[in-house]
């Protein structure tokens, strides 16, 4: 990391027990930990547009680890689709004993994007409650509405590719 001044941490809980965050260093880990969250989810593929300033994933987490927090990767690529495997892999940590969670990524968006593909999916809240969800913590998904009506439903594909998918 080539940067003289760490971001400030400041995540944005979206429910009780997930909020999303733009990208984690090593300095915001006790701090996170301080905040009863019990794991860390990595959004992000390494080697993203400021890799120079991105821990690579196996470097992060053994840091994570060593907090006393879970760690957890499920990598999406900025601006492009929303591959099955990773709104799988999603859902079964939601359909999981529920644990507070903290997604990161370079905004936060692909983070609470891929949440609420893997809610749906999961069936861990309907489909306009996880819109209410996004709305109220500023964000808006109206735009993913059919995505989200369509996992709902388990109705295939499972995958989202389309430009509002990639517009991250």
């Amino acid at each position: 990391m080539t940067s003289n001044k760490t971001p400030a941490f400041q995540p944005i809980e979206i429910t009780p027990y997930f909020s999303v965050a733009t990208q984690v260093f090593p300095e915001h880990l006790s701090v996170i930990r301080k905040m009863e969250f019990g794991r860390i989810l990595n959004v992000r593929p390494d080697n993203e547009e400021d890799c120079d300033e991105q821990l690579p994933g196996f470097l992060l987490e053994p840091l994570v680890i060593e907090t006393g927090l879970q760690y957890s990767h499920i990598p999406v690529i900025s601006g492009a689709d929303f591959p099955e495997i990773a709104i799988r892999a999603m859902a079964h940590l939601l359909s999981a004993k529920p644990q507070k969670t903290l997604a990161f990524c370079l905004t936060g968006i692909r983070s609470l994007r891929l949440w609420a593909l893997a809610s749906a999916l999961a069936g861990q809240s309907e489909p306009e409650q996880i819109q209410q969800y996004a709305k109220n913590a500023g964000f808006e998904l109206s735009q993913f509405s059919h995505h989200l009506q369509r996992l709902a439903k388990a109705q295939a594909p499972i995958y989202v590719t389309d430009d509002i998918a990639n517009m991250i």
